[in-house]
C-alpha cells in the first residue's frame, strides 16, 4: 500500500505519526532519537541538542493541525502559530539542484531538518499529494493518513478502527437520544 503514496507525503505522513496521540507514543523521546529518526530518512542533520527536540516537535504538532485542516476539521490554532514561529526561526534558501529544493542558510542541524520539512511539504504540494494527507477526525486518534480514496473524502486512519467506532457512538447517541 505505501507503494502508492509520493515519497514526500510519506515523509510527511512518518513525521506526523512519530507520536501516537491516542497511546500517548512518543518515538522522539530524546534529541538523538529525533537525529536517528532524520538520519534514518536520509536527511543529513548532525547531533540535536534539547532547544532542536523542541522545535522540531512544535513543526510536527502543527503539521498534525494541517493535517486535521486537510481533512476538514479545524486545526488547533495554538499549533498552527508554533508552527509559524518555528518556520520564521529558521532561514531557508531555495537551491537549483536538479530541480528546486529547500535548503538552510545556516548549517545547523535543526535548520537542515526543517529544510527536509518545507521541501516535503512543497513536493506534496506540487504533485497533489498534499491535499490527500490527512489526520484521523477520531479525536483521541488524529494519526495522519494518506487518503488514496478516489474522492478524497477519508475521514479516518481506518474504517475498521476508528471509522467503525464514530459511526457506532453516533449511533449509540441517536438511539438515547430518540
Amino acid at each position: 500500500m505505501d507503494e502508492d503514496v509520493p515519497a514526500a507525503a510519506a515523509f510527511l505522513r512518518d513525521l506526523v505519526n512519530s507520536y501516537e496521540p491516542q497511546e500517548d507514543d512518543e518515538s522522539w523521546v530524546s534529541a538523538h532519537a529525533v537525529s536517528g529518526w532524520f538520519g534514518d530518512r536520509g536527511v543529513p542533520v548532525g547531533t540535536f541538542g534539547d532547544p532542536d527536540l523542541r522545535l522540531l516537535t512544535e513543526v510536527r504538532e502543527g503539521l498534525r493541525s494541517l493535517l486535521l485542516e486537510n481533512a476538514g476539521h479545524e486545526g488547533d490554532p495554538a499549533a498552527l502559530a508554533r508552527l509559524d514561529e518555528a518556520l520564521a526561526s529558521v532561514p531557508l534558501r531555495l537551491r537549483i539542484d536538479g530541480g528546486l529544493r529547500w535548503s538552510p542558510v545556516e548549517d545547523r542541524p535543526a535548520a537542515h531538518a526543517i529544510a527536509a520539512v518545507v521541501d516535503a511539504i512543497e513536493r506534496a504540494r506540487v504533485d497533489g499529494s498534499w491535499s490527500r494527507l490527512k489526520a484521523c477526525a477520531r479525536g483521541t486518534c488524529q494519526w495522519a493518513f494518506y487518503d488514496a480514496s478516489r474522492n478524497r473524502s477519508g475521514r479516518w486512519c481506518s474504517m475498521a478502527g476508528c471509522g467503525n467506532y464514530v459511526k457506532m457512538r453516533r449511533r449509540a447517541s441517536r438511539l438515547v437520544e430518540g
